[in-house]
């Protein structure tokens, strides 16, 4: 465990803190702000996270960079702590672990992502703790490194709960669901399974379900079904293929399916947009 405590106050300008690792331990990065509060930008996502006291935000693997801005005249109480992949491997020993944490032990990390929680109540103490230990020398460097243990071992058991679903999902969640949503549009005629693009994501199928459904808003079939339409009404009207060549390149086994799901959606017959061009 690799540890940085931050105590002190901002000047009269923001500061901004760019957490970067070039190296290619794929460790796992955790900052537990603590009286304070900042924005983080992570690559892949359109907006900034603020982190507010008593929040704790990951981001993996290493080499990937985090830009945390903090606010100016405003109070700095931090802990940042990187764990090594031994370490987080002993403490999951015998434990299920969830897609993130496992997806560091494949010999291909995924890209960063970001977990935005609460801190639980019982680790306050024990992050306060770590600015207030009353040792010195080997004694000290002892009781930091049993606290952080603390710190580490109830922030990774709460990344293993069974969490409900919701709509809040990690950077890296929001980027596996579009891995799955490309997966689909790759192949819309014949797309790949639930199955298979659970394991191809490392989410799983259930849990690729659920965040597919709270980042599109529907669940995967039922968003191929709409982007295959919206592809058929592209194809009806700027390319001179066929109604029947067209149900068929989408994966349609009968024009008359076809013709009623279109209906369905834009309210006219495919033959009907077609005589309008």
């Amino acid at each position: 465990v690799r540890a940085i405590l931050a105590d002190g106050h901002t000047g009269a300008d923001p500061v901004n803190i760019l957490a970067a690792d070039e190296s290619d331990l794929h460790e796992i990065g955790l900052i537990i702000p603590w009286e304070t509060a900042f924005d983080v930008f992570i690559p892949g996502v359109d907006q900034p996270r603020t982190i507010r006291d008593g929040h704790w935000h990951w981001h993996m693997p290493a080499e990937r960079w985090v830009d945390f801005r903090l606010p100016a005249r405003s109070r700095i109480r931090t802990v940042g702590i990187t764990l090594s992949n031994d370490l987080f491997e002993r403490l999951s020993e015998g434990a299920r672990l969830p897609a993130p944490v496992a997806a560091i032990g494949r010999s291909h990390a995924p890209g960063a992502f970001e977990l935005h929680r609460r801190m639980d109540a019982a680790l306050r103490p024990a992050v306060g703790q770590l600015f207030s230990s009353p040792y010195h020398g080997e004694i000290r460097r002892l009781s930091l490194e049993g606290r952080l243990l603390e710190v580490v071992s109830g922030a990774f058991e709460s990344l293993t709960r069974n969490d409900s679903p919701g709509t809040h999902l990690s950077a890296w969640e929001v980027a596996r669901v579009r891995d799955a949503a490309a997966g689909l549009l790759e192949h819309p005629a014949c797309p790949p399974s639930i199955d298979e693009l659970g394991r191809d994501t490392g989410l799983g199928a259930t849990r690729l379900m659920q965040a597919f459904k709270a980042h599109y808003g529907v669940p995967p079939a039922q968003w191929l079904q709409q982007r295959k339409l919206e592809m058929a009404h592209q194809l009806l009207a700027d390319t001179p293929l066929g109604i029947k060549e067209i149900a068929f390149r989408l994966g349609y086994r009968h024009v008359s399916n076809f013709a009623s799901a279109f209906k369905r959606h834009y309210g006219v017959t495919p033959g009907s947009l077609r005589r309008q061009r």
